[in-house]
């Protein structure tokens, strides 16, 4: 399995997520509530180690199509949401609820490296693109 599906399969359990909600990889539809899971470009190796093995980033975006509007509520909810997403990263590395990564590979952690931000409102002003830069650190064997 690749990183980036054990990410994408990790983020899915999120409890935030709407039961029906798919989490698509380097997609994001038009439709409100749909999200993704896109990698963005990094320094993979953090460090190495004398024995060959090394300690290891995977950088991704996680992103949202939410409801845009002008109203207030909808809005701090939308941002509301990425609070809460980061709590849960936070929790889940506190608890070693990480994501399962295939042989020679073990998880360490996954954080949050940005607060989630709007990134775009679409030309009719009804949803928006939301998103949070994250990263799974983890050792290579």
């Amino acid at each position: 399995m690749t990183i980036i599906e054990s990410v994408t399969r990790f983020i899915m359990s999120c409890p935030f997520l709407n039961e029906l909600a798919r989490v698509n990889v380097d997609f994001l539809p038009a439709d409100p509530d749909t999200y993704s899971v896109e990698e963005v470009p990094s320094e993979t190796i953090r460090k190495k180690y004398l024995d060959g093995s090394s300690e290891r980033q995977f950088m991704f975006t996680f992103a949202a199509r939410l409801s845009y509007s002008d109203e207030v509520r909808n809005n701090i909810d939308n941002s509301g949401f990425f609070e809460d997403f980061e709590e849960w990263l936070e929790k889940c590395t506190e608890t070693d609820n990480l994501p399962e990564l295939r042989e020679g590979l073990t998880p360490l952690k996954i954080e949050a490296i940005s607060s989630g931000y709007l990134f775009d409102i679409s030309g009719d002003l009804k949803n928006s693109r939301y998103q949070i830069q994250c990263r799974l650190i983890y050792d290579k064997e």
